[in-house]
C-alpha cells in the first residue's frame, strides 16, 4: 500500500497509449501517402485509382500494426518509468513518503507560503520503547506494527492536504498545511490517543504502543533544517518527559 504520492506523477493510463497508438498510426499514413504520391508524379502507376486503393490498403497494413506494437512499447516503458518514480519517493516497508521526498515537499509547501502567507504545522513522532517490541516478538511483528501505525496515522490526516512520511527506523513525520498551532496541537493529540487506544496484534502476537510527538509551527520565513532540528528537540523533550505525550517546539 501507498500514501500520499499523488503528486510525484499520474500513472499511465490506457488514453496514453491510444493517444501515442494514434499519433504512430498518422504519421505512418501520412508517410506512405507522400511515398504514393511522389511515385504517382514520377508516373509509376499505370492506372492512377488501383494504385491509390491498394497503397491505402498497404499504408494501412503497415501503418496500424506498426502503431500497436509502438503504442504497446510506450505503455509499457511509461508504466515502468512511473513506478521507477514512485518507488524512489516511498518508503518500501509502509508504503509512507520517504525521508528525501518529504523534505522536497515540505520546502514546495514553504515556497507556496511565502506567496499565501500561511502556516504550517510540522510533527515528528516517535514509538516508545519499539527496540523492545523487536527485541521480545521479532523484527517481522516489529515491521507489522510499522505498518498499522502508518496506517492509523494516515487514516486521521486529511488526504492530499497533509504529508506523512516515515522519518527513519521507528519515527515518522507529518506536515500539516495551513493549520495554526492549536489545529497542529489538536491533530498531534488525536494521533497520539488513536496509536495508544487498543493493543496492534497480528494473529500471533499483540502489543500496546505509545508515541511521543514534537511540534512545530512554520510560517513564511521559517527554516525548514532549523525547524525539523526544533520539532526533534521538542520529541526528545517529550521522551524525557514521560513519553506518549505531545511537546512543542520553544
Amino acid at each position: 500500500m501507498t500514501y500520499d504520492t499523488d503528486d510525484v506523477e499520474a500513472p499511465a493510463t490506457p488514453w496514453d497509449a491510444l493517444t501515442f497508438f494514434c499519433f504512430v498510426a498518422t504519421t505512418a499514413l501520412c508517410l506512405c501517402f507522400i511515398f504514393a504520391g511522389m511515385m504517382y508524379r514520377l508516373g509509376v502507376p499505370t492506372d492512377p485509382e488501383e494504385f491509390l486503393v491498394t497503397n491505402f490498403i498497404v499504408s494501412a497494413g503497415v501503418a496500424f500494426p506498426t502503431a500497436i506494437l509502438a503504442a504497446q512499447h510506450d505503455f509499457k516503458l511509461r508504466v515502468n518509468q512511473r513506478l521507477l518514480k514512485r518507488l524512489a519517493a516511498t518508503d518500501p516497508l509502509t508504503g509512507l513518503l520517504n525521508r528525501r521526498f518529504f523534505k522536497r515537499h515540505a520546502a514546495e509547501t514553504l515556497e507556496r507560503m511565502q506567496r499565501s502567507g500561511e502556516t504550517a504545522g510540522l510533527i515528528i513522532f516517535d514509538l516508545d520503547f519499539f527496540k523492545k517490541v523487536n527485541d521480545r516478538y521479532g523484527h517481522s511483528f516489529g515491521d507489522y506494527v510499522l505498518r498499522e501505525v502508518a496506517h492509523i496515522a494516515h487514516s486521521e490526516l486529511r488526504g492530499p492536504f497533509d504529508r506523512l512520511g516515515r522519518w527513519g527506523g521507528e519515527e515518522f513525520v507529518v506536515l500539516l498545511s495551513d493549520v495554526t498551532l492549536e489545529q497542529a496541537e489538536a491533530v498531534s493529540e488525536r494521533l497520539r490517543y488513536q496509536i495508544s487506544a487498543k493493543p496492534i496484534s497480528d494473529g500471533q502476537y499483540e502489543a500496546q504502543i505509545t508515541a511521543s510527538f514534537g511540534v512545530v509551527v512554520l510560517n513564511k520565513d521559517s527554516d525548514l533544517h532549523k525547524l525539523l532540528d526544533e520539532a526533534d528537540a521538542a520529541l526528545i523533550s517529550a521522551k524525557r518527559g514521560g513519553r506518549n505525550r505531545v511537546e512543542f517546539a520553544a
